[in-house]
Parts: structure tokens; C-alpha cells; sequence
């Protein structure tokens, strides 16, 4: 072999070894994702008062505790590929009702799905800080699409609609003050003497000191049914505060049954010289009434109790 073609054969094979080189670079693949983020805060309707009086049926307060869930399809997220299925991140608003995912993204951004989750809870109203719960209601969730983009942030907020399950005419009402007022005595014999003659009457003896009850049928402030427990003064005299709304609120008829439980006591007479005489041990049976129409500044006096129905042991 000749100098000339040795050198011919050291320069092609120098050209094939360059060519292979230049190739090499230009087909090696570059990953193109990274990670964008999607946050916000999700909020919901209650009643707070305007400052003015009444109340304020739209005021805004956070939704806590909201599932809130992103789908981004693996087409979308290598679009140059065969690639099936989903990528889906979920998370749930905090206390103030913030929320923040990252997402998987690509150099042009992937279209994600975004679910803000409906709940059912109540619709309550807020005064001075106390919640006064209200009747239930469907807060209604959103699906819509957003773009993620790579190392942007995308901010979606969200004010949750409501609809609420019942009718709720208690959205707007003023609480104040009903009476129930009464008494309660328990039946015993008394002798009477005319001339020389004593027969026996009845009379009907206070009793300080013996419980009261109520349950009045709704209550504004829980909006269900409240037990009441009270005692009668030294002359047997019971009262009731009741909370209460005006009267010709809608939803509220205001009605109460009142109640003394079974006495067991004796059945005793009151002599001439009005001395005590023991009787028989036994019980006086239980009474109820009802007292309907309790509202504001209304006052429900004379309810009465008097046990009379006694059974002997």
C-alpha cells in the first residue's frame, strides 16, 4: 500500500468517526417538565348582622376542610407520546379555607381539570362570634380547566353557592324574651267544724321548692326543641324565660308543653286546730299542659298545676 492511500483511508475514517459523533448529540432527548402550582381560597355564604339592625344573608366566611382535587391527563403532559391515564392531586382548604397543589407540567403548560368538592352542612348565622346553627344545606362544588404552566402559580378562588336541602324562613329574625308563668299546689283534706259537727273539705296547699318542666318546640337560637328546668318560689310560684322570636316570624309557631313529674308524698289532713295529721303514703300522679304562641314580650300567665289524682301505696 502506497504513503497516498494510507492517508486517504486515516482521512475517511476520521470523517465517519465525526459524523458519528455530530449524530449522537443531535438525538439525545431532553425532559421538558417541571412543576406549576394551583392555589387559592375556597368561601361560603352565612348571616352576620349589617351593622344596621338586621342581617346580612350573604356574608362571606372561609370553607374549611373542602376537598379539592386536579387531573391533568399524561397526553396532555408528554403530548408527543402514547402515553395514557392521569396524573391527580388532591388536597383540602384549611381553616381560613387556602389551598395550594403542585402540579407536573410541561415547557407549554398542560390543561388540568380542577374539582372543587359540593358539601352538605348547615347555613348558620354568626353574631358577636357565636354561631347559632341553621338548617341544612347543599354547598355546590365546580369542575372547570385551568392551564398549568412551569414555575407560575395560577390562582383560583371560589365562593361555594348554596341551596338549601328545606325551606328556611329563619334566615333573618330577632330574638328576645317570652314569659311562662304559674303556680303549683297539691290537694289535701281539711277538717271544718260547724257547731258541734266536723266534716271534711279540701284544700289545696302551695309547695315551694318542687321542679318545673318545659320543652319548647324551637328554639331560635339551635333552631330545635329546648329543655327547661325551674323551681317554685316560698308561695309555689314558677316562671320561665323563654328565648324567643317576634310573633308572625315564618317557621315559628312557639309552642311549649309544661309538666310536673309524679309526687310521692302522703295524703295528710289539716286538723281543726290547723295541726298536720299524717296520712297514707303514696303519689300523686304526674300533670301536663300546653302553652302555645310563646313569643317576643308575650306573657303566658296562670298555668296552674294542683295535684289531686292520688294512689294510695
Amino acid at each position: 500500500m502506497t504513503m497516498k492511500n494510507t492517508i486517504a483511508i486515516l482521512a475517511t475514517l476520521s470523517l465517519l468517526v465525526a459524523c458519528k459523533k455530530e449524530n449522537s448529540n443531535t438525538i439525545t432527548p431532553t425532559d421538558t417538565t417541571g412543576y406549576g402550582s394551583l392555589k387559592g381560597t375556597v368561601t361560603k355564604n352565612t348571616i352576620m348582622p349589617n351593622g344596621n339592625g338586621a342581617y346580612n344573608p350573604n356574608a362571606v366566611v372561609p370553607a374549611a376542610n373542602v376537598k379539592v382535587t386536579v387531573k391533568v391527563n399524561k397526553n396532555a403532559l408528554y403530548p408527543a407520546s402514547n402515553a395514557s391515564g392521569a396524573d391527580v392531586y388532591s388536597t383540602t382548604t384549611d381553616a381560613k379555607g387556602f389551598y395550594n397543589i403542585d402540579i407536573k407540567t410541561n415547557a407549554n403548560g398542560v390543561s388540568a381539570l380542577v374539582t372543587i368538592e359540593g358539601f352538605t352542612g348547615t347555613m348558620d348565622t354568626i353574631v358577636n362570634g357565636n354561631t347559632r346553627t341553621g338548617l341544612f344545606t347543599n354547598y355546590i362544588g365546580t369542575q372547570q380547566t385551568r392551564q398549568i404552566i412551569i414555575g407560575q402559580a395560577n390562582q383560583f378562588d371560589y365562593l361555594m353557592a348554596n341551596s338549601t336541602i328545606n325551606s328556611n324562613p329563619n334566615t333573618i329574625y330577632q330574638i328576645g324574651t317570652g314569659i311562662v308563668t304559674g303556680s303549683v299546689a297539691v290537694n289535701q283534706f281539711k277538717q271544718v267544724q260547724t257547731g258541734t259537727l266536723v266534716s271534711l273539705t279540701s284544700t289545696n296547699i302551695p309547695l315551694a321548692n318542687h321542679k318545673v318542666y318545659m320543652t319548647f318546640n324551637k328554639d331560635p337560637n339551635t333552631l330545635a326543641t329546648k329543655y327547661y328546668e325551674v323551681t317554685t318560689d316560698a308561695n309555689g310560684v314558677y316562671s320561665f324565660n323563654v328565648s324567643t322570636v317576634l310573633n308572625g316570624t315564618a317557621g315559628f309557631n312557639q309552642n311549649a308543653t309544661i309538666w310536673v313529674a309524679d309526687y310521692a308524698t302522703t295524703q295528710d289532713t289539716i286538723s281543726t286546730s290547723n295541726t298536720i295529721k299524717t296520712g297514707r303514703a303514696g303519689v300523686f300522679q304526674s300533670i301536663t299542659t300546653n302553652v302555645n304562641g310563646i313569643y317576643n314580650n308575650s306573657v303566658k300567665n296562670a298555668n296552674n298545676f294542683v295535684y289531686t289524682n292520688f294512689v294510695r301505696n
